[in-house]
């Protein structure tokens, strides 16, 4: 089988960590895959799939080798905003490649991957057309016209699309309640990443510059407007007992400068590192304060560390605590439900206990060859019924 999988961007977040070890995972059952990334944008980290061992195809090469080309390829012109001129280019190089290649199946995933990929797919005849929906962006996102004309691209979207993957089950049930497409029509496909081997708590603090003692509640991610990493910066600052770290890279906005303030040295502050799962038993917990996810692997690697997460009940916050532990708090309660609900953590150390051993078991689910499986078996299911 031949595969040809499309990334917006390949950025050091979730969906490209989860095509990089499919790449691999499908190469070891005996398929190949191009995968196809936009280019990085101005502020995001690299991460790098030649680093991790997915071999680099130019343009020229991934055309001539056609039906044999398998490695990473850089789509000139691709990554996030909409660029009707540019994304029209984006496009036809896409067609281009879906015609040279000749994959078996395309696979999208993210936005704007799906948004063009997909319509090159369609066009140029390829058997099996997949997305993976990460998150939504059709809410809490952009404005409402916009979200609105996404909304119905998506549907149109889903309907020339053979198979439909959502990573969580609060994923699937807000892109029913859009009614991009039916539940029937929308698996669930948990993400998965090899995970590292956490480093103990000691040297993990050591790594990140932390004290030794004391309890240390962690932000990592994208600092966008969506993540709310203000809501955790004023959760520490109402709450004496914790020193917070926040690993990620963007702008912030005044208010977590604020509250930076506020906390008196409790609240510091590292840009992106791609080392950071290894480090996670650094964390007593893993505060997730974003207004949505899809289902975040940054949780995953906490629970894999023994260290559960508190953040809001909201879509993929939700899924995780609920597979891996921790706890929820109601949005509505804002910064203070998280410094409430930190307290009691803070004061209740065999909760803390309890909620670490759940975590540990709570990553079991989450491994590379049982996505790559479940992916295989269904563009296999669709190819045996077009030939048939």
């Amino acid at each position: 089988m031949r595969i040809l999988r499309v990334l917006t961007r390949p950025n050091l977040g979730g969906p490209t960590r989860q095509a990089i070890a499919l790449w691999h995972e499908h190469r070891a059952r005996g398929c190949a895959t191009v995968l196809a990334t936009g280019e990085i944008g101005s502020g995001e980290v690299l991460l790098s799939p030649a680093d991790a061992g997915v071999p680099v195809l130019t343009w020229d090469e991934a055309i001539a080798r056609g039906h044999a080309a398998a490695g990473w390829l850089v789509v000139p012109g691709l990554g996030r905003g909409l660029r009707p001129f540019g994304d029209r280019a984006v496009r036809q190089r896409l067609l281009a490649l879906c015609r040279a290649l000749r994959p078996d199946v395309v696979h999208t995933h993210t936005s704007k991957a799906g948004w063009l990929g997909r319509r090159a797919a369609v066009q140029a005849g390829v058997p099996v057309v997949a997305h993976t929906f990460h998150g939504l962006v059709l809410r809490d996102y952009f404005g409402p016209l916009r979200s609105w004309w996404l909304t119905w691209l998506e549907r149109r979207l889903a309907e020339r699309t053979d198979l439909l993957f959502a990573v969580s089950a609060s994923c699937r049930d807000e892109l029913v309640a859009a009614r991009v497409a039916t539940a029937d029509r929308l698996a669930i496909a948990s993400p998965a990443v090899p995970l590292p081997v956490a480093l103990p708590a000691a040297a993990a603090r050591q790594a990140l510059g932390l004290p030794a003692e004391g309890l240390v509640a962690g932000f990592v991610g994208r600092l966008a407007e969506v993540k709310q990493v203000e809501h955790f910066a004023a959760a520490i600052a109402a709450s004496e007992a914790w020193l917070g770290l926040v690993v990620g890279d963007g702008a912030v906005r005044q208010s977590f400068l604020s509250d930076f303030q506020r906390a008196a040295g409790r609240l510091r502050k590292l840009p992106s590192r791609p080392e950071i799962a290894s480090l996670m038993a650094a964390f007593d917990v893993l505060v997730l304060p974003s207004k949505r996810e899809g289902l975040p692997l940054v949780a995953v690697e906490a629970f894999a560390a023994g260290v559960p997460v508190l953040g809001y009940d909201v879509p993929g916050v939700r899924d995780a605590v609920q597979v891996g532990g921790g706890l929820l708090v109601p949005p509505a309660e804002g910064p203070a439900g998280l410094a409430r609900a930190l307290q009691q953590l803070a004061g209740d150390p065999d909760l803390r206990r309890a909620l670490a051993g759940r975590a540990s078991t709570g990553a079991m689910g989450f491994t590379p060859a049982r996505l790559a499986e479940q992916l295989l078996l269904a563009y296999d299911s669709v190819l045996r019924t077009r030939r048939g």
